[in-house]
């Protein structure tokens, strides 16, 4: 009988030696499977969700700001950003470019609002909402940055604009508006670039 066992313990000792030739991976010679690198896409996907949130829950702040403390005109700012991209230009869009412009933009918009937060007692009434709406905003800006980490990106840092003195209470509440109704188009803006961002990759 040892005759006849000592063909198979011949071969199964050569497969103990090419853990290759067994069908699955051979005990204690393969590690732990490796994680699959999350997919750019599904976080573009879950990117624009939280844009286009942002974008109504921005809308519905203007809409409250409105109602709250009417300012007829248009309001501007020259410390926010400014939106210059042809519809040529948009559908060009490339990853690299846009998504670095997309966060330091964003830096600049969380600044606006952290301001607009200290800039008196104008704005208190709509504390609530604004923190919440800053607090949005913070997570759209670090789930951008990670995917630009992803992607081995650089995340830009944004130009340190000035922001102007808090002046009156009216001069906070149009400042208000002009942030609001900038941020406003510019979410509009980026929830589009993001989606043509996705459908390219």
């Amino acid at each position: 009988s040892r005759c006849v066992w000592a063909p198979w313990r011949a071969l199964l000792a050569l497969l103990g030696l090419w853990p290759g030739l067994w069908p699955g991976p051979c005990p204690g010679l393969a590690g732990p499977p490796r994680p699959r690198p999350p997919d750019p896409r599904t976080e573009l996907d879950a990117i624009v969700s939280l844009a286009k949130a942002l974008l109504s829950d921005t809308k519905a702040f203007l809409a409250l700001l409105k109602s709250r403390f009417p300012a007829e005109g248009e309001h501007k700012l020259d410390s926010l950003p400014v939106l210059s991209m042809s519809a040529l230009e948009l559908a060009n869009i490339q990853a690299a470019a846009a998504l670095a412009r997309l966060s330091a933009d964003l830096q600049r918009y969380r600044r606006h609002l952290e301001w607009l937060r200290r800039a008196g007692p104008a704005l208190r009434p709509l504390e609530p909402e604004l923190g919440a709406l800053l607090a949005r905003l913070e997570r759209l800006g670090r789930s951008l940055d990670l995917l630009l980490s992803r992607l081995s990106l650089p995340r830009p840092s944004a130009p340190q604009t000035p922001l102007p003195a808090p002046g009156s209470p009216w001069a906070v509440v149009r400042a208000g508006h002009a942030v609001l109704q900038s941020l406003h188009l510019y979410l509009d803006w980026a929830s589009r670039a993001l989606v043509l961002l996705r459908n390219k990759l």
